[in-house]
């Protein structure tokens, strides 16, 4: 992982083999990024992608084998125990450009993934909500 700086913003680029969440993590962590934006494209292998279904409160996941052409990647980060969390979503297409998509529960990074990671200056932490069954940004806060 390559990471850069442009004003508030986090550029980084994951290499073949870099695990794409534990990487944004990391970058946020290593620059004091509580609270941010991401965006990105590039290649994904062997990602596991997941839909969530509020009415049984429980996520459906999926493993899709092979190399994809991430089309977007867009996400936030949300503080979880105290560490940035990425939330990230990802639309991807394979090589018959069949497009698949949902939430982002691991992949690695095939050639390249460039991230833009545009900081939010606030510390939300994110908590989990029995109503909703997910961990959620507690807005209330103050800081």
């Amino acid at each position: 992982m390559k990471v850069g700086r442009a004003g508030e913003s986090i550029i980084v680029r994951l290499e073949a083999g870099d695990d794409i969440l534990g990487s944004i993590e990391a970058a946020c962590a290593a620059h004091n990024v509580t609270n941010a934006e991401i965006t990105g494209l590039g290649s994904i292998e062997s990602p596991m992608l997941a839909h969530y279904r509020m009415d049984t409160k429980k996520f459906t996941e999926r493993s899709l084998k092979g190399i994809y052409e991430v089309i977007s990647l867009t996400g936030n980060i949300g503080l979880v125990d105290g560490r940035p969390f990425a939330h990230c979503h990802v639309a991807i297409s394979d090589a018959d450009m069949v497009v698949h998509g949902g939430h982002l529960v691991s992949g690695a990074c095939s050639a390249t993934l460039e991230v833009v990671i545009r900081a939010i200056e606030a510390k939300y932490h994110k908590q989990f909500d029995d109503e909703i069954g997910l961990k959620v940004w507690r807005l209330e806060e103050t800081w």
